[in-house]
């Protein structure tokens, strides 16, 4: 009987009295409706297989595989079988126990390559770390990842406030060597291997497969971690015109690259420029499958209904126009105060702008020129907007200059005045014009760049491989910001409109992929003691709060007034951008000797003092 009923299910149990605690549903185990049969044995009737229903399965077989033959671009996965929604475990203090919580619906890669093979663990920061080899039901995992969680409860996000750790065990023989298939790991150092393992157990909405031979590389310009995709490539997936998608491509023969891809005509292939690369190609395997994990689409459900609200021709859902908006963060509002802007204007604006009506700001998703075209320090922001004569008029034509700027920022340079693009530049065909005028509201263009800094590392030390962008356009602070002769303004004003990397970027915190040539054969190893680390990682998440506590104490005088230009303030303000990095990219954080005595003596071994 239990036989039978396996073979009918498709699930596979691995034993008899496994099936039947299962079957009358005894505490100890959780389980969803999609992995088994809920009734009790006997209950229900299986029905037989009859020559007409497999009749209908070859037909179906025979359909699908004629759907396949006509996509171009997309193939079946590689792997053996999908997984099944299975429930996650949780281990704590290294003691088993059931953690009763609905099985995640959006896929994973490590999901995909070994299915129901999967073992999630979350631990708090504050315990004790598991082993590298944990015991579940008689069967042995391997820790392969770990990634920290944000607790966002009642907190500020810009504290980073990480208390928990979600770590994946898989069980397969030879984890190293199955991971070497992928991605070569082992020219990596462990603080790199450790952050991109972690994009193999992020959720994403879709996962698909497609041949290398529709991957080419370009000669990067400035694109910061963006490339591009072909209209059309992924209609068999969605109908629906995705301007931009946010994604990890991996397989053997390309390695790890993660970025943005914007739509882009006249091609036929996804170009993916040298900066979106993470990890370098497979040495060990020759297959050709590439993954696309999708991460999330543009343009977002609030900039879409944003967009339509701005279009004198659209017309936004009526939830979205009488749902209060968020304030504006505290963060922006104290950098427009530091920059001479009256607090009470801040003020105003800040609760004026809770009105969808009223608000004149947006966060926008970062992405490069697909034309080549656009001038150097000039930017595209998509969608349309209503003109002063309510004519319908491109973003550009009508809010020449921006307010710009991205989270976290902190220091005096980490904001700038920009000039936005509203006709056709000189040089650009009409074709490269209609791109950028197809692409709804929620992007913002930057230029590609060859003889100047990349215009978006001058944003707050931003890229264009997911940041999003804070796009101020109310017309009351910029009429301040550019025309005012208070002379705090007119000292910012000087620093805002300045298009150049403050001295010393980059130099303590290398972002830069680079590969070893020669290989680690204890990589794997090496990467599970960083995962397991939890001290070394309570301590970052101390440092990364009380930094930023610092630097506003620093920057904020008796009289309440705000000096975004305060030596302490700006180091501190460095320190803690350079915190946020460290563990990602490595490195060490670098603070003047008289201001170590402000942190924790428990922390204070992280720093170094600058020459």
């Amino acid at each position: 009987e239990f036989e039978e009923l396996r073979k009918s299910s498709g699930c596979e149990f691995r034993a008899w009295e496994e099936y039947r605690r299962i079957k009358f549903g005894h505490d100890k185990y959780v389980v969803s409706p999609d992995q088994y049969d809920t009734e009790r044995i006997g209950k229900k009737p299986t029905t037989p297989r009859t020559k007409e229903k497999n009749t209908t399965t070859s037909l179906t077989r025979k359909k699908d595989s004629l759907n396949e033959s006509k996509n171009m671009n997309l193939m079946e996965s590689p792997f053996n079988s999908r997984p099944l929604q299975t429930p996650k475990d949780g281990l704590n203090c290294c003691e088993m126990k059931i953690v009763r919580i609905k099985p995640s619906k959006k896929p994973c890669f490590f999901t995909e390559r070994f299915p129901n093979r999967i073992l999630r663990i979350e631990n708090g920061l504050d315990s004790d770390p598991p082993q590298k080899l944990v015991t579940s039901r008689g069967m042995k995992y391997t820790l392969a990842s770990g990634k920290v969680m944000q607790e966002k409860k009642g907190l500020r996000p810009q504290f980073n406030n990480e208390k928990r750790i979600e770590l994946v065990y898989i069980r397969t023989q030879g984890l190293q060597k199955e991971l070497e298939k992928i991605c070569s790991f082992s020219l990596m150092k462990p603080e790199k291997v450790v952050a991109r393992l972690a994009h193999l157990q992020s959720e994403a909405q879709k996962i698909l497969y497609i041949d290398m031979r529709y991957i080419e590389w370009i000669k990067e310009e400035g694109h910061e971690g963006c490339g591009f995709y072909p209209e059309g490539f992924f209609n068999d997936w969605s109908r629906k015109n995705y301007d931009a998608m946010q994604v990890r491509i991996l397989g053997p023969k390309i390695g790890l690259t993660k970025g943005m891809l914007l739509r882009k005509r006249g091609i036929t292939r996804i170009q993916l420029p040298e900066s979106m690369r993470k990890a370098p190609p497979s040495r060990t395997c020759d297959e050709r499958w590439a993954a696309v994990v999708i991460k999330n689409v543009y343009p977002s459900e609030e900039n879409n209904q944003l967009g339509r609200h701005l279009d004198p021709e659209g017309t936004p859902a009526k939830s979205w126009r009488e749902k209060v908006r968020k304030p504006l963060s505290s963060m922006y509002q104290r950098m427009l105060i530091g920059y001479g802007v009256k607090e009470s204007d801040v003020t105003t604006y800040t609760k004026k702008s809770r009105n969808s009506h009223k608000m004149r700001h947006a966060h926008l998703r970062g992405c490069t020129d697909p034309t080549g075209k656009l001038p150097e320090h000039k930017v595209f922001i998509s969608g349309y907007i209503s003109s002063s004569d309510n004519s319908r008029e491109l973003f550009g034509k009508v809010h020449k200059k921006v307010y710009l700027s991205r989270s976290p920022c902190l220091e005096p340079s980490d904001a700038k005045l920009v000039s936005v693009v509203g006709t056709k530049p000189k040089g650009m065909d009409d074709d490269d014009w209609k791109l950028l005028c197809s692409y709804k509201f929620g992007t913002i263009i930057f230029p590609k760049s060859t003889l100047f800094d990349p215009l978006p590392c001058l944003i707050a030390d931003g890229d264009l491989d997911g940041d999003d962008y804070f796009v101020l356009y109310d017309e009351e602070i910029l009429n301040h910001l550019l025309h005012s002769k208070d002379k705090l303004t007119v000292k910012s004003r000087k620093l805002l409109h300045k298009l150049e990397l403050p001295d010393g970027a980059g130099l303590i915190i290398n972002k830069k992929s680079k590969f070893s040539k020669n290989a680690d054969n204890k990589w794997l190893a090496k990467a599970q003691d960083n995962m397991l680390d939890f001290s070394t990682k309570r301590a970052g998440s101390q440092v990364v709060g009380k930094l930023w506590s610092l630097c506003l104490k620093s920057s904020t005088r008796a009289n309440r007034k705000i000096d975004l230009y305060d030596e302490d303030a700006i180091s501190y303000a460095k320190a803690y951008k350079d915190a946020l990095d460290v563990q990602k990219h490595g490195g060490q954080l670098v603070l003047p000797r008289h201001l170590h005595q402000n942190l924790p003596v428990s922390v204070q071994e992280l720093f170094l003092t600058p020459r």
